[in-house]
């Protein structure tokens, strides 16, 4: 039997019957194997583009290397006898191809050696180790791809001089040479520095007046500083102290400062000595000052008696605070009586002023009293036993709460700069009158009498004025006895005198003191929405008709009768009577009307860029007027003509750089006009914090707190604080 031969399985004769089909397949098999050759290549091509491994003008010569692999590819035919070499003749025209390309393009193959990290195996490194041609195109690399140069910083010039702002604390000025205290600006202060020290941690600064010295420039706010000139300079900073050669003497003070630094004190010699450790157990306080000395009291306020003088560095025992955590009571063996109150502001402990007793006590022993029973005698000589500085004594000593504060050197020469300027106090002889005090809205209502620090609990209710004879407060309350009332200065007779129409508020007494005028809330509008060409479309005022308040003004008389609408526009408050008019706040600005039937509000106010002008009042016989007025985050006072020109600010942040700017608000003017009494929460360093009642000038000079131990709370709705009678 006749075998068939067989090749893979398979008869010859049947193979050779496919061979004799297949030259057409075969030649396509090529070309589609060419096609993604070059798809391949073109794609290679583009991604080391993209990774920025090959320089784009090495590319130049790929598409004569692309050409040679084509026609290479082309060339190869395959034998319809030889079918199954097809493919690898395919292949072997692939590998002459991708020699070629390597040869043409020496750039497309050095990423045979670049790191793994950037996408190449390390095969292909291994490959391009014995390579020439890679090595070669390693070998041009640098001209192909040259590294881009290093560039070089421009100088920066050096300034002149910059600006610097004293940042909160202040800062002191020292000379160089002598390495004594020149100066002390205080905080927000500008000054101009020149030059900078090689460490840069200090300015050679120039103070507005013209002294010059040195500054630490962590206590400037300063930008560029270090562009200046340097200069190779050492400060050894000497702080001068009462304790030393060095003389310690208060400025002269004018007007209210004088009477309150120095009431009648008698030059005397008194020893200034250090202290000595505290004796006993609990926290312990140290004054923070320098070059002044710091006032101990009997009380926990700024009109108490003096009783002692601290040193700086002076360290006492904590005895207790007071409520408002201003005031802290310290033991002092050697006083009578044993203890004294001092600021907590220019005191230093550890303790945590929340934790420590609330204690109220006074220092009422005879000593005390003798020191302010007659403030123009000597009194008793100070004790040597104590290291305070007994009171009464010399003014050779700066006081924290009473003036400003100038050093003197060793040579005696007074230095020309203010180096502490504490907030002044008020004494309580410098003013007089009566201020009727709201703590809260709707709450505690105080009478404190100017002359003699008395403070004390009257009534509760809102918005209190006093009367001109200064004998009776009228105010308002809310609620089930809702309405207007009258209470004695002396808290008694408190009577309702009208009720007759609901939310009121606002009481102020006529300059005859016959009438009371005060603001309704009980005036709504109502609205027909009809045809907007019916004029019955409009909104018309009535009571209880609607649901927009606009509140209106009316009087009666101080027995509750006479009562009569005063006109005004619509939503009105804040009225001030004297005998010019009623001045009042609307949303058209600040006006004035009469108490008469036919009168028409005049415009005294109103920039439409601000809105914000509240809570008016008149100056006694129709001078200025003073309101408030918002100023972005906060509230400022200012006072303004009846004609409506002249506009001054009383008041304005003294240091912005702070978190949160204070607020100046509720101002009232004395009998006398002089002065003006407000609400504000201005801290010592600037920033806002809690209420306190504050005095000024009439011009808005000699700004000072009058330190009352009161918790304020200010909702911003012109609530009527303060009110100043005889």
């Amino acid at each position: 039997m006749n075998r068939e031969r067989t090749r893979n399985g398979k008869p010859i004769s049947h193979i050779h019957a496919l061979v004799q089909s297949e030259p057409e397949r075969a030649r396509l098999t090529g070309r589609a194997l060419l096609v993604m050759t070059m798809a391949i290549m073109a794609g290679v091509a583009v991604a080391l583009i993209w990774l920025n491994q090959i320089p784009r003008g090495s590319l130049e010569t790929l598409p004569d290397a692309l050409a040679k692999m084509t026609s290479t590819l082309i060339a190869t035919e395959v034998s319809a006898e030889v079918a199954e070499t097809s493919v690898a003749d395919v292949a072997e025209a692939t590998d002459m191809a991708s020699a070629v390309l390597s040869a043409e393009t020496p750039a497309l193959m050095a990423m045979a050696e670049v790191p793994l990290g950037a996408g190449i195996s390390n095969a292909s490194a291994g490959a391009a180790a014995g390579n020439p041609l890679i090595q070669s195109a390693f070998a041009q690399r640098g001209t192909v791809a040259p590294a881009s140069p290093t560039p070089t910083s421009t100088p920066v010039p050096p300034i002149d001089s910059v600006e610097a702002v004293v940042a909160i604390g202040g800062s002191d000025v020292w000379d160089a040479e002598s390495g004594l205290l020149v100066a002390q600006a205080t905080q927000g202060s500008l000054l101009v520095a020149t030059a900078q020290s090689e460490d840069g941690a200090w300015l050679y600064v120039t103070l507005p007046d013209g002294i010059a010295g040195w500054a630490l420039a962590e206590e400037l706010i300063v930008f560029d500083a270090d562009r200046l000139e340097t200069e190779s300079v050492v400060i050894n900073a000497v702080t001068p102290t009462p304790a030393n050669s060095t003389s310690v003497t208060a400025a002269t003070p004018s007007g209210a400062q004088a009477s309150a630094a120095q009431a009648g004190v008698a030059p005397t010699e008194a020893p200034i000595l250090r202290s000595t450790p505290v004796m006993g157990e609990g926290p312990i306080a140290e004054v923070v000052l320098e070059g002044s000395r710091l006032n101990v009291r009997s009380g926990p306020n700024s009109n108490s008696s003096i009783i002692a003088k601290a040193l700086p560095g002076e360290t006492f025992v904590i005895l207790g605070r007071d409520a408002s955590r201003k005031w802290l009571q310290l033991a002092l063996p050697d006083v009578d009586g044993g203890f004294g109150w001092a600021a907590a502001e220019f005191l230093q402990t550890d303790a945590t002023l929340a934790d420590l007793p609330v204690v109220d006590e006074l220092n009422e022993s005879p000593a005390s009293q003798e020191r302010t029973s007659n403030p123009g005698s000597q009194g008793a000589a100070p004790s040597t036993a104590s290291s305070l500085v007994m009171m009464p004594t010399p003014t050779s000593g700066p006081t924290v709460d009473s003036a400003a504060i100038v050093i003197s050197g060793p040579t005696g020469d007074s230095l020309p700069s203010i180096i502490f300027d504490p907030v002044p106090t008020v004494a309580p002889s410098e003013l007089s009158g009566k201020l009727a005090i709201q703590t809260t809205w709707g709450g505690d209502i105080y009478l404190y009498d100017l002359a003699t620090g008395g403070l004390r609990l009257l009534t509760g209710g809102f918005d209190p004025a006093i009367s001109p004879d200064g004998s009776q407060v009228a105010f308002t309350r809310a609620g089930g006895e809702h309405g207007l009332y009258l209470i004695n200065v002396d808290g008694s007779n408190e009577r309702l005198i009208f009720s007759g129409r609901e939310l009121l508020r606002s009481p102020k007494w006529s300059p005859d003191g016959q009438y009371i005028v005060f603001e309704r809330g009980d005036e709504l509008l109502r609205c027909n929405d009809l045809d907007p060409d019916d004029p019955a479309s409009r909104c018309v005022p009535g009571p209880n008709t609607g649901t927009e308040v606009q509140e209106k003004f009316a009087r009666v008389d101080f027995n509750g009768q006479n009562y009569q609408d005063i006109p005004v526009l619509p939503r009105a408050h804040a009225p001030d009577w004297n005998s010019a008019g009623i001045v009042y706040h609307s949303p058209a600005g600040i006006q004035v009307t009469q108490d008469q039937p036919s009168a028409e509000s005049e415009l005294v106010f109103f920039n439409i860029r601000k809105q914000y002008e509240l809570d008016p009042d008149w100056q006694p016989n129709g001078g200025r007027i003073v309101f408030q007025r918002r100023e972005n985050d906060h509230w400022e006072i200012y006072s303004v003509g009846v004609d409506g020109g002249g506009l001054t600010a009383l008041t304005r942040p003294d240091f912005t750089l702070v978190e949160k700017l204070p607020s100046n608000v509720a101002p009232a003017w004395s009998p006398d006009g002089k002065h003006i009494v407000f609400l504000s929460n201005r801290m010592p360093n600037q920033s806002a914090g809690e209420w306190d009642v504050w005095v000024m000038d009439a011009d808005g000079s000699n700004q000072r707190p009058l330190g009352l131990d009161l918790d304020f709370t200010y909702t911003f709705v012109a609530e009527q604080m303060l009110d100043w009678g005889r």
